[in-house]
């Protein structure tokens, strides 16, 4: 049983949103599933922001500590920094922290959506790629916690907002053979 995750750049960054699959260690999905080549559900961090490339590399509690201890990141990109911090708190299981880690990442996500000026929204969907990943992050998170609908509500919003985006599409695919599963009797994941 794997997760993955996902790394994407800012898209003001020389490279437009990319998304790159790394390997985490959280299981998701049943061993039966993974046999059969399922799909597991992914989380998307931001490489380029503070605690980016620990979380990338599996070095959550690294990844937290450089949260903590680079206040001045937190202000130039709260969105990122709210996301890479979801994403560390998640994988380490720990509920409550990454439960307010990643409501704050779909806030912050939100709020720079809405504060960008009117000809940045019109000539760029970055405020919405941000806030597809923070719904679909917080998706994942409802996961692990075991809140299928929580996490189906929140993935619904992503898909609003990017229907085709990888992550979206594999993350909503991989809750269908979860119900496939469950329908067919296979033990639900644990978290």
């Amino acid at each position: 049983m794997s997760s993955l995750s996902r790394n994407i750049r800012r898209a003001n960054s020389a490279v437009r949103s990319q998304a790159l699959g790394a390997g985490l260690a959280l299981a998701l999905m049943s061993a039966a599933a993974l046999a059969d080549g399922a799909q597991h559900l992914v989380f998307t961090a931001f490489s380029d922001a503070a605690g980016g490339a620990d979380v990338v590399a599996g070095r959550y509690d690294a990844a937290l500590q450089e949260l903590k201890t680079h206040p001045l990141a937190m202000n130039v990109d709260p969105s990122a920094i709210a996301t890479n911090r979801c994403v560390a708190y998640s994988m380490t299981l720990r509920r409550k922290e990454a439960r307010a880690a990643c409501d704050a990442a779909v806030d912050a996500a939100r709020d720079e959506r809405n504060s960008q000026p009117s000809f940045w929204t019109q000539s760029s969907s970055s405020g919405e790629d941000y806030l597809t990943v923070a719904y679909a992050n917080r998706a994942v998170m409802h996961w692990l916690l075991q809140d299928e609908a929580a996490a189906r509500a929140d993935l619904a919003s992503a898909q609003a907002l990017s229907p085709r985006a990888a992550f979206v599409v594999e993350n909503l695919a991989a809750l269908k053979t979860h119900r496939v599963l469950a329908e067919a009797g296979t033990p639900a994941p644990k978290s």
